[in-house]
């Protein structure tokens, strides 16, 4: 499992198509800060990914005998088929594009009661509840909005693309390679550690 390493191509597509599109052009001189958040996205987007790797195991568990066929044969597009959960990679990305709607938006705390310390409990949860409210009714309405309104911090379109054209794919690239070493087998070139599957299409 540790021959399976996909950090290269991952920063690749981070430096060439992740920052590019979550990013506005030009030099806020924060280079300090920019570093910690590149590093701790880089860390986070890397367990993601290579999560893949526990994943292909649990598939592989489940159907030891059809991927060592698929595998002695070579076949590394019959594997990707019998991986993929196309179910599974539309709740992903509903729920990352939900995600960042919630998450990237700015707190609609203008339309909100101040909390005072000598207010009772109950009006402390009626706020609580009516800022949760509020969130829920923006993420909602960022959810329909594919190209954002410039309320948010990130476009949850965004989020969605990297996922189904990154992530996703990046994952289940993982997952093969994996697949093929698990049964005794070097993957195809267009699995190796410094390329996406479907950029060699």
């Amino acid at each position: 499992a540790s021959d399976v390493n996909f950090n290269p191509v991952l920063l690749q597509k981070y430096i060439d198509t992740i920052v590019p599109s979550i990013t506005q052009s030009g030099d806020d001189e924060q280079y300090g800060s920019t570093v910690l958040a590149d590093i701790a996205v880089l860390q986070a987007l890397s367990r993601r990914v290579h999560y893949g790797k526990f994943v292909a195991e649990s598939k592989y568990r489940s159907d030891p005998k059809g991927y060592q066929t698929l595998v002695d044969a070579g076949d590394a597009d019959g594997v990707m088929k019998l991986l993929t959960n196309e179910v599974v990679e539309a709740k992903v990305l509903r729920r990352a594009r939900l995600k960042a709607a919630t998450y990237g938006n700015e707190p609609l705390l203008a339309s909100l009661p101040p909390i005072e310390s000598s207010r009772a409990d109950s009006d402390t949860t009626s706020i609580v509840a009516a800022a949760a409210a509020s969130a829920v009714v923006a993420a909602i309405e960022a959810l329909g909005d594919a190209d954002g309104d410039g309320k948010q911090k990130i476009s949850p379109a965004i989020v969605e693309s990297v996922y189904r054209d990154i992530i996703i794919p990046l994952t289940k690239d993982i997952e093969v390679a994996y697949l093929f070493r698990r049964c005794g087998r070097t993957p195809p070139p267009q699995f190796a550690p410094d390329r996406m599957s479907k950029d060699c299409e």
